[in-house]
């Protein structure tokens, strides 16, 4: 008999994990980076292969939620420090905070607006909402999403890895502000 090849083993290992992960009755406020549920309550999950599927014959709304990068704690201030820039799946909105258990009331107002102008008020527009693997934000954005009363959300918890992982592109994205959408 073979040996399993490592990534299989990841994979399984990980489905395992988010088997046991029971999702909160309100927002995740523990570890961003950590095990994430199997469910989302109201919504559904995609996958990959799915998300590739959607985006071919749907026009969703698809919005990355990861935060912005943030300097290095301990940095000289004077030295220079270039984040790298923000790779999102192709067609994507970045919204960065949406997906904090708490957001600030300027950030929710611009995930409200977002939501809203895109969808043009049509709260069964689908909506996907990723951001890395292993990664809360994500999570607590589509419930958010999902708690404004949007009815077709998608939550993709592989995120942007996982995006990559199965062949597909990125491109590089900057922050969505209120004044983008015209």
């Amino acid at each position: 008999m073979r040996p399993l090849p490592l990534l299989l083993l990841i994979v399984v290992a990980a489905a395992v994990a988010n088997d046991r992960v029971r999702e909160p009755e309100g927002f995740w406020s523990g570890p961003i980076n950590s095990d994430v549920p199997a469910t989302i309550t109201g919504g559904k999950v995609i996958h990959a292969q799915g998300l590739a599927q959607l985006l071919k014959q749907d026009k969703p709304l698809v919005i990355d939620v990861s935060n912005e990068s943030q300097r290095p704690p301990g940095m000289a201030p004077d030295a220079l420090w270039m984040p790298l820039p923000q790779q999102v799946i192709p067609g994507s909105v970045w919204l960065p905070g949406a997906g904090m258990a708490e957001i600030d009331p300027k950030i929710e107002a611009s995930f409200r607006t977002l939501l809203s102008q895109i969808t043009r008020g049509d709260r069964n527009h689908v909506v996907v909402i990723y951001c890395h693997e292993r990664c809360w934000l994500s999570w607590n954005a589509a419930k958010r999403a999902i708690s404004y009363g949007y009815r077709n959300v998608h939550w993709f918890p592989e995120g942007v890895e996982g995006w990559r992982a199965a062949g597909n592109t990125t491109v590089v994205a900057k922050a969505w502000t209120q004044s983008d959408s015209g």
